[in-house]
């Protein structure tokens, strides 16, 4: 075992080949949205942090959709549900986590999830305040450079979903100051003009004096006696590392794997159950050409229909999941995919009711949960207003991808019976990016029994929230930070 001292030339170790022992004040694990912005503002707190990540540090991906899943996404992104729908899980693996491949949209806490918290449990009013809440997400804003997407980014897929929702629709608010219009954030931008927390909040937290080791896994965390006194992991190399927790282990792994992790450490949790944001699309093909430089991946969304647990976004697709949305064969197939780059795709992210569980399996975390009746209903309202919304900006062709409807809607008659089909499983694909609940915390976001032992993401959330989190979880994480400091 060698014993290391702080000689590094980078404070960033990449899948050291050398067994490591190291001790700090917080061991956080991993070194996404949650884990970075505790790692920034404990560093500037004047304490000592180590962040572990199981990824590698992220280079953005070439133009091919197989190298960006087999380098930057947890399992290839084959990870899934397991119920009557299966549903693709997509995250992020690597250094800043699902923040270096998300489509930059920032979305402020609703006001009235929190009060919904609130109301079911009073202890959310003393974690997380909401007037400290907003307070956090403004200082987010700043260190994210927050904005709307200017004009000259839309591009015509943003652009025609605020033509076709009016003014129910706005632009997207990114944290992507340098934005050039790639429409490459879900491969990593290749400009590093997206803010992501690898390029924001760590090199923050390490001139602070923060050290990341990245290409580790953490396999235990160790319990002594009630407390948690730090984690065992192992480089991919296959030398270990222990790191010591002075004060407290923070998890941020996401809300699959730090339940999944806790389990394993032997850990007996209380948990709220799996949520997700259930997310399925609409495509459509028109007149003129969609895509092209400049446009931002994601640069028009809708909150309109929040009460009713809908959201709409543009969706910027790589050109090889655009076509996988293209219908037809032969002949007809082949003059779709002639027109590729004259396809927009829209997506619905629906606030599923739904509660699952994560649990461990042979090879890793199993995930358990199905959408209820009413969240596919839920999902086939929104592809309804968005097929409609689609032939109104224009689209000669909408392709709803949902069984027992039309191939190709070409009517307002036929998008609007979307929404009466019977919501049955296995109605239309679906994947989920937005991932909630699981763990229950107590004072200082603790795990109940377990003293120094803290969850950061968004795992602790009771519930899901509705929009995309990544600005709500760093808001979040800051309070977690703050009641350690």
């Amino acid at each position: 075992m060698v014993e290391t001292t702080r000689t590094y030339i980078t404070m960033l170790i990449d899948n050291s080949n050398i067994d490591i022992t190291e001790e700090a004040d917080f061991v956080i694990v991993g070194s996404g949205a949650a884990g970075a912005t505790c790692a920034r503002w404990l560093a500037a707190a004047g304490r000592s942090v180590i962040v572990i990540e199981e990824g590698a540090p992220p280079k953005p991906a070439g133009g091919d959709a197989l190298e960006v899943m087999t380098t930057l996404f947890r399992d290839a992104g084959a990870s899934a549900t397991i119920g009557e729908d299966v549903i693709p899980l997509l995250q992020g693996k690597c250094v800043g986590g699902t923040t270096f491949i998300n489509g930059a949209i920032q979305v402020p806490f609703p006001e009235a999830v929190w009060q919904d918290w609130v109301k079911e449990d009073k202890k959310w009013e003393k974690l997380l305040p909401w007037n400290k809440l907003m307070s956090a997400q403004e200082r987010i804003y700043k260190e994210l450079s927050v904005a709307p997407t200017p004009p000259e980014l839309w591009g015509e897929n943003g652009g025609n979903l605020l033509k076709g929702l009016g003014d129910r629709a706005h632009p997207t608010l990114r944290n992507a100051p340098g934005c050039k219009g790639s429409g490459r954030c879900l491969q990593g931008c290749p400009n590093g003009a997206k803010q992501s927390v690898d390029v924001s909040m760590l090199p923050q937290a390490m001139a602070e004096g923060a050290i990341i080791y990245s290409s580790c896994e953490v396999k235990k965390v160790i319990i002594k006696g009630s407390k948690a006194v730090g984690v065992q992991g192992k480089f991919a190399s296959g030398a270990t590392l222990i790191a010591k927790a002075k004060q407290a282990v923070i998890m941020a792994a996401s809300a699959i794997q730090t339940p999944w992790l806790l389990k394993k450490s032997g850990i007996t949790l209380e948990g709220n159950g799996f949520q997700c944001h259930p997310g399925v699309a609409v495509a459509g093909l028109f007149p003129q050409k969609i895509h092209g430089m400049p446009e931002a991946t994601q640069s028009a969304e809708s909150l309109h229909w929040l009460s009713e647990r809908i959201k709409f976004e543009s969706l910027g697709m790589p050109r090889a999941f655009r076509a996988a949305r293209v219908p037809g064969s032969g002949k007809i197939l082949q003059s779709r995919l002639e027109k590729l780059d004259h396809v927009a795709c829209w997506g619905v992210a629906a606030k599923a009711e739904a509660r699952g569980k994560v649990a461990r399996g042979p090879f890793g975390p199993m995930v358990f949960y199905t959408p209820t009746a009413s969240d596919r209903q839920v999902m086939l309202k929104g592809l309804s207003i968005l097929a409609e919304a689609m032939l109104d900006a224009g689209a000669t062709e909408v392709w709803p991808a949902v069984y027992g409807s039309p191939e190709t809607i070409t009517t307002a008659q036929q998008a609007r019976a979307l929404a009466d089909i019977a919501p049955t499983p296995g109605l239309f694909p679906m994947a989920a990016t937005h991932l909630f609940c699981g763990v229950k915390v107590r004072d200082k976001f603790q795990v109940e029994g377990i003293d120094g032992l803290v969850v950061a993401d968004s795992s602790l959330f009771p519930s899901n929230i509705g929009v995309n989190p990544m600005l709500s979880i760093m808001a979040a994480a800051t309070l977690v930070a703050e009641n350690w400091i």
